[in-house]
Parts: C-alpha cells; sequence; structure tokens
C-alpha cells in the first residue's frame, strides 16, 4: 500500500492496493471493521462475505458473462485479431501426432492472440448511488466483465478498481492477465462495494478527519473529469479504458445490442483503429 502524488497530502493523497486480497486485510482490522453494516439486504451479503469475495475472488456469474459473450460473439467487430491454432483437449481438427502419442491435447482449437502493444489497463469505478438496485449492479458487473473478456483478445487486460468517495481516493490493481474469479468477485459481488468500500471510506474520513482529500469534480457527468487526475495521482495509464460511476446506469441498464456497440469501440481504440 502506497501514497502516490506529491507531498502536499491535501490534494494529491490517493491509496494503492496491489490486490484485492491486500484490501480485504486491510478492511478486517478492527478500526475499518467496526464501521460494519448489518444491512445485509442492502448490501446484497455480510461483511465476512465481502471479504470473502475480496481475499479469494467467486465464480458465480462468470458462466452469465461468457453465456453473454458467447451471444454477442458472431457481432463484435474482431478484425485485426491474430488466429492461432493451437494444441487442446477439444477443438475442431484432430492433431494427429499428439493422438498417437497419447496426450490429451490431441486437438487444435482455434485462439485469438493478443497483439505486441502491451498490456492494457481497465479502470473500473467501484462507487455508486445508495438507491441503485443491486440487480442493476451485478448487471453492470457481469457486462464489464464480457467486455473484459473481449478486450482480452486483443491485448492483455489489467482490471483496475477505483473509488473516490468523499474524497477518500483509492485504487485496487488486480492481475495482469486478468483472473476471471478475482474479477467476478469484486465486481458482481455488491457486497463488496456496500460492506468493503464504503465502509473503508468512513474508515479513512474518520482518521484522516479535517484533511481536505482531492476532490477532482467527480461527480461531474463529464467521464473524462477523471482521466487527468487518475494519470496524475494513481498513475492510470494514458490509454486505459475508464468506467466511472457515472456510466454506472448505462452499463446496468445496458441491452445487448447497446453492449455490443460499446465494446466495439473499446476494441476498435484498443486495437489503434480509431
Amino acid at each position: 500500500m502506497m501514497h502516490s502524488g506529491t507531498s502536499d497530502k491535501r490534494s494529491t493523497d490517493f491509496m494503492l492496493f496491489d490486490s484485492p486480497a491486500e484490501f480485504a486485510r486491510e478492511c478486517a482490522k478492527p478500526g475499518v471493521r467496526k464501521y460494519a453494516t448489518d444491512e445485509i439486504r442492502w448490501a446484497g451479503g455480510s461483511y465476512d462475505d465481502a471479504l470473502r469475495y475480496a481475499s479469494a475472488g467467486d465464480l458465480k456469474y462468470v458462466s452469465e458473462a461468457e453465456r453473454l459473450v458467447e451471444k454477442i460473439d458472431s457481432e463484435l467487430d474482431t478484425e485485426g485479431l491474430r488466429p492461432m491454432w493451437q494444441p487442446s483437449v477439444v477443438g475442431n481438427f484432430p492433431l494427429v501426432p499428439a493422438y498417437i502419442a497419447g496426450t490429451p491435447e490431441s486437438m487444435l482449437a482455434r485462439t485469438d492472440v493478443p497483439d505486441a502493444r502491451g498490456g492494457l489497463d481497465l479502470w473500473v469505478e467501484l462507487g455508486c448511488s445508495c438507491s441503485v438496485k443491486q440487480s442493476d449492479m451485478r448487471r453492470r458487473g457481469v457486462c464489464v466483465l464480457a467486455a473484459a473478456m473481449a478486450l482480452s483478445r486483443v491485448r492483455n487486460v489489467r482490471v483496475v478498481l477505483f473509488t473516490a468517495f468523499k474524497h477518500t481516493n483509492m485504487a485496487i490493481r488486480l492481475q495482469c492477465p486478468f483472473d476471471v474469479s478475482e474479477v467476478c468477485g469484486m465486481i458482481t459481488q455488491t457486497s463488496v462495494t456496500r460492506q468493503l468500500t464504503y465502509r473503508y471510506s468512513m474508515y479513512r474520513l474518520g482518521e484522516y478527519s479535517g484533511i481536505p482529500w482531492a476532490t477532482w469534480g467527480v461527480h461531474s457527468c463529464n467521464t473524462e473529469s477523471y482521466r487527468g487526475p487518475l494519470v496524475k495521482y494513481a498513475g492510470m495509464p494514458e490509454d486505459a479504458e475508464l468506467i466511472t460511476m457515472q456510466r454506472l446506469g448505462d452499463w446496468g441498464a445496458m441491452t445487448d445490442e447497446e453492449l455490443v456497440d460499446t465494446i466495439n469501440g473499446m476494441l476498435r481504440r484498443v486495437s489503434g483503429r480509431e
């Protein structure tokens, strides 16, 4: 866990965690836990549930994201992807030498290989309005997970989660290439946001009472108002894809057709075709 930016804590303090497990360990401390809520119906799970999802990940909604990607796969703009035939247990054509040798990967399967331009950061804000329904939060998480899966065909994707609740700024770096269980546990389980993220922000406000952290105008409807401060204070790459809290309504209520258009726009940007 680090501070980034200049020494002027009043405007640049940003907490950085290198993994969800590190964030969970911080939230498990008694000083943070005392802010936990018993409003399980509102949060979608208990504080201990949220700690478990952040520490160990979750696969509950992965199949939903996979079905969504499969459903819209024929419509995705995959121009520029480099197909490669690789050994696999299940595939399109037999790999005769491997079959004769008795190896399990005796078929050839088509795989899309990421290009050589390196990794891509997908920055996703965990924050949302208290009035947002859990079903919309989950749908948004599934859509974001599906987008990460699609983008991973073009670039190696790292998901970075961030919040800016009442000036308590923080970011959580996930693995790259991304771990599906890790991403799913953090962005589809509503208790992570409503039990951990909210309560950690309250703890930080109490610990640093009187210190005006960076505001950035984060409640502006302009998504790009985030980009400059995130690059300057949190180390976000300038070419990162950004999904902010203000997009929650769009992503949470997004139809499959709208999701196709959104992901296609991302694919064009990250593959250098826009």
